[in-house]
């Protein structure tokens, strides 16, 4: 049987080789490859489609065209002409960019933006409406299913991305305030990531920019000054020098950002048929300094090899300043204070990226990557009472982390398809200890150990045949983790995993409609944060604290998709085993509230949403609405905890003459449930005006955020004995004034990526 086998993959891969090749490559105007475009192939004279594929990064394409001496190309990609060749062994196609000219503006005519292509949404950036906005954060906030601003995003149905800028992870948010859309050729939004990204990543952001050309000095400088309650503003400055095959590059962010809020609370807990009751009215002005700099080294010699290193050093102080009046109440007791709080919390990030990419063969490539993290983070806060100033309370917490990781991907072309292979490596450690000055509150001190061994295999595999697509993988993770209190091993919160996570995807595409449908498994492991094992002080009546016991989340998700014209739709519904939600619970018998992360046996979440962005002209709005619901059901209380959530969106981009873009944006959110918390509406209206100069050399972004002061964070939390209501004022409305100076085109040409997912839990 064994030489059956062995005999009969020696016959298909000579059947394969003797097949004709149809090869080719897609190129822009400006000589600049294009990735994911739709290559089909049809025969004559009946114009029969016989086969398909998608273009790869260097924008390469090859297809089977055994016995189609009579046939034709068809190549489509948004943003561009649709382009109809005759069938060749060999040939470069170029493709013309879908424009139209409205006075000094290029404007997007009638076609449409957003389009479903190959499992994701992708936005062309390009030629668009959306080059004229100030930074990538703008035009991520404009993708259909996202919400949120300034790095800090959601996708609807999914949670937090994580976010690439061609294939290299974002870890510092700062990046896309400084990245100019000029210099992006388009947006993906993938909500089914597939075994090669870590099983814990549930939807990803790939940003693709402008292959860059020229050699010599380049770069940009940028200045954001911002006025809300206090004055905050941010400062960087961009420098890369390009010799033959190498690339020096450098860069520095300097960001003051103040805040100046007050909230309301109520808190009520029934002990023993009486009722406990605290009345908060705090106000906080805290902010912090961060300076991020990194400087790196990439030697591109051709289009087939590229290396580099990349380090960073992001460094962070949090300073606060909180007056917390409150009114208590119980059964014979009634009594009112001030508490006056301070905090002081640096962290200091140092990491280490390396990487090679390479192509072995026309059929073989592989991409190796390899990441060194280390850090420390504090958090200190002195507390003290009005009334007894010199009874300082000090509480200190300190943590630090190192990460050793790396991973490898083998991929092999098959022709109509693509086999790719890998596994990951990293090894965490994470110290945490925490300290107070009085024991009679009932909080220990602690000091924990985490070592964790994190192995994973992982292999994907992505055909086309016709207008039909298929993407399926399997992923293999294994964890170790030892967990050790006061440098003795504890069993009991040590843990071994060892899990698959299998996804399939088929998808289904033509000139009018897209659609794709899909499963995938994927994983949440709590933060070391969350494993921790002390009690946090938060305030006289509230504690903190970690779970060192809390299990994995694991989410099974059904989704589709689907794209017509400029309509875009998408559904999922989730079954997830062992949810971790924030749950309030009772101290020690004692009138005290401790908010703890739990495990919740087993819920279930839904969401539907739609989007439809037309063109009128200089006009072009956008249109948006969804909601999303939970089933949470806890055994020990009677709530429920399922009212759904809407949220819509109004987008609207003006692009004038003479390069002035002006942008009215309405977005909002009804009340409903999140874990056990139920959330208040809540709503805003920005306004941008843009305008850019010096061909396009310089920008000057001015935005009004939150006009009317709508946007709040208010909501109720119910649980059994405990209930919560919060109502914080966030200081949400601003003024800011963005200016940026980009010279030359040229950006360095660092691919690497993250080698472990592990970088995200520390």
């Amino acid at each position: 049987m064994k030489h059956f086998t062995l005999s009969f993959a020696f016959i298909l891969s000579i059947s394969f080789s003797i097949q004709a090749q149809l090869k080719g490559t897609l190129i822009d105007q400006d000589q600049q490859p294009i990735e994911f475009a739709n290559v089909a192939l049809y025969s004559l004279p009946d114009s029969i489609m016989i086969t398909g594929t998608v273009s790869d990064e260097k924008g390469g394409f090859s297809l089977n065209g055994n016995g189609t001496d009579n046939a034709f190309l068809k190549v489509s990609f948004i943003g561009y002409e649709t382009q109809i060749v005759p069938a060749m062994r060999e040939q470069t196609i170029v493709m013309r960019a879908e424009a139209s000219q409205l006075g000094e503006v290029v404007v997007s005519g009638s076609r449409k933006i957003f389009k479903l292509d190959n499992g994701g949404i992708v936005a062309a950036v390009k030629n668009t409406v959306l080059e004229t906005l100030t930074n990538a954060n703008e035009v991520i906030a404009q993708m259909p299913f996202l919400s949120g601003k300034d790095g800090n995003f959601t996708v609807f149905g999914k949670g937090t991305p994580i976010i690439y800028i061609n294939n290299r992870l974002v870890q510092d948010n700062n990046e896309l305030e400084q990245l100019s859309p000029s210099d992006i050729k388009d947006v993906r939004v993938i909500t089914s990531p597939g075994a090669a990204y870590d099983a814990t990543v549930k939807a990803v952001i790939k940003i693709t920019t402008e292959k860059p050309v020229g050699e010599g000095m380049s770069g940009m400088l940028y200045a954001r000054g911002q006025q809300a309650s206090i004055f905050s503003g941010g400062e960087y400055a961009n420098l890369n020098y390009r010799t033959g095959a190498w690339d020096i590059f450098g860069s520095a962010f300097y960001n003051h950002q103040y805040f100046k809020t007050d909230f309301d609370a109520t808190q009520r807990m029934f002990h023993e048929d009486n009722e406990h009751q605290q009345v908060y009215k705090a106000n906080e002005q805290n902010g912090y300094k961060s300076l991020n700099s990194v400087v790196g080294l990439n030697f591109n010699p051709n289009a087939n090899h590229s290396a580099g290193i990349r380090y960073n050093n992001n460094y962070t102080k949090w300073k606060g300043d909180y007056t917390n009046d409150i009114i208590y109440t119980a059964p014979g007791v009634s009594d009112e204070m001030r508490q006056y709080s301070t905090s002081d919390n640096p962290r200091n990030i140092h990491s280490l990226n390396g990487y090679y990419n390479g192509e072995l063969s026309e059929k073989v490539s592989v991409n190796f990557n390899t990441d060194i993290v280390s850090g420390n983070e504090k958090d200190n806060m002195d507390s003290y009472i009005e009334e007894t100033p010199k009874e300082i309370l000090k509480t200190r917490g300190e943590r630090d982390f190192t990460l050793y990781a790396m991973k490898g991907i083998v991929s092999y072309n098959l022709g109509k398809a693509v086999l790719d292979m890998g596994a990951e490596y990293s090894y965490t450690r994470v110290l945490q200890s925490y300290n107070i000055n009085n024991e009679d509150l009932g909080i220990d001190n602690t000091n924990d150990k985490a070592l964790q061994n994190r192995s994973a295999l992982f292999a994907t595999y992505q055909t086309q045949f016709g207008q039909m697509g298929l993407n399926a993988g399997l992923r293999y993770e294994n964890i170790v983790l030892d967990y050790y209190e006061s440098e003795l091993k504890n069993d009991e919160q040590s843990k071994r995993y060892n899990q698959l996570f299998p996804n399939i995807s088929l998808s289904y595409a033509n000139d009018d409609i897209q659609t794709v449908v899909g499963y995938e498994r994927s994983v949440r492991y709590p933060s070391y944060n969350q494993l921790r094992s002390n009690i946090q002080y938060s305030s006289p009546f509230v504690y903190e604290s970690g779970n060192p016991l809390l299990q994995p989340q694991i989410e099974n998700q059904f989704s589709v998709m689907f794209s017509w014209q400029n309509l875009q739709g998408m559904a999922g519904y989730s079954i997830i085993e062992d949810a971790m939600q924030s749950i309030p619970q009772q101290f020690k018998d004692k009138g005290i509230i401790l908010l703890r992360d739990e495990n919740v046996k087993r819920s279930r979440n839904t969401n539907f949403g739609l989007s439809y962005s037309p063109n009128f002209g200089v006009w072009r709005p956008q249109f948006e609405a969804g909601a999303m619901w939970q089933w949470l059901k806890l055994d020990e209380v009677d709530s429920d905890y399922s009212k759904p959530i809407g949220s819509a969106k109004w987008l609207n981009t003006f692009s004038l003459p003479q390069k002035w873009t002006l942008r009215v944006n309405a977005s909002g959110r009804t009340s409903g449930h999140s874990g056990v918390a139920y959330m208040q509406p809540s709503w805003g209206i920005d306004l941008m005006v843009t305008k850019r100069l010096m061909k396009d050399k310089l920008s000057i972004n001015l935005t009004a955020n939150d006009i009317f002061k709508t946007n709040t964070n208010k909501w109720e939390m119910d649980y059994g004995k405990v209930n919560m209501l919060y109502d914080k004022n966030i200081d949400s409305r601003h003024l800011s004034l963005t200016v940026s100076y980009r010279f030359n085109s040229t950006t360095d040409k660092y691919k690497g990526q993250q080698a472990s997912g592990e970088v995200d839990r520390l």
